[in-house]
């Protein structure tokens, strides 16, 4: 219980309240989710599939993994956080079908991967990518880095709040009864900036 107690005791003197730029960039997207759903502001068309918000959130994505990859401190950690980040830029553009779709399909009709010849490899290749993503971590013990992060680094509380608040935010955006794509895409811009910057912060940490 006194190991536990400890924790908790340095986990709370940890806690790093300072904000920086990004931290209010995100503040401010965070307030203007509402006023921006309520409005339709500029334009209902900018959240769609490949708009241009969900070009921001992979130009974001893509900017915080150049980050992890070039941060010489705890460069392994931030290698598989890199490939993490990749990995959601795969995930969000799945691996830029929409794009394939557009040049070689009918409008209108099925979107698939499977729509086309060689679509199986494709998918094939983003598990190749998963499983060397899981081989990395497990050869450079990566555990070992993160227990250390959590045990003694600063916790930047505001940026990890707007993390899991978007998280959660964009998933109730999903669901059936609420089913906004703006509220989606804005929380999935506002966490991946949170993201970013978390990045950034932790990048200059020296345990």
């Amino acid at each position: 219980m006194s190991t536990i107690g400890n924790f908790c005791l340095s986990l709370w003197r940890r806690i790093d309240w300072k904000f920086n730029l990004l931290t209010l960039i995100e503040v401010a997207l965070l307030l203007a989710i509402y006023p921006l759903m309520r409005w339709q502001w500029p334009d209902a068309a900018y959240y769609v599939e490949d708009g241009w918000v969900e070009n921001i959130q992979l130009a974001v994505l893509f900017a915080a993994a150049i980050i992890a990859f070039n941060t010489r401190n705890e460069h392994r950690l931030f290698v598989f956080a890199g490939l993490i980040l990749i990995f959601m830029i795969l995930r969000e553009t799945n691996l830029f079908r929409g794009y394939f779709c557009m040049a070689y399909l009918e409008p209108g009709e099925m979107c698939r991967w499977e729509d086309f010849k060689y679509g199986y490899l494709v998918k094939g290749a983003r598990w190749v990518f998963v499983a060397y993503t899981v081989y990395y971590f497990v050869r450079h013990k990566i555990w070992q880095p993160i227990i250390k992060y959590i045990m003694k680094a600063p916790v930047f509380i505001w940026d990890i709040a707007i993390v899991g608040l978007m998280i959660v935010g964009g998933t109730l955006a999903e669901f059936p009864s609420i089913d906004n794509e703006i509220m989606e895409e804005c929380c999935e811009l506002t966490c991946y900036l949170a993201l970013a910057n978390c990045v950034w912060r932790y990048r200059q940490v020296k345990i």
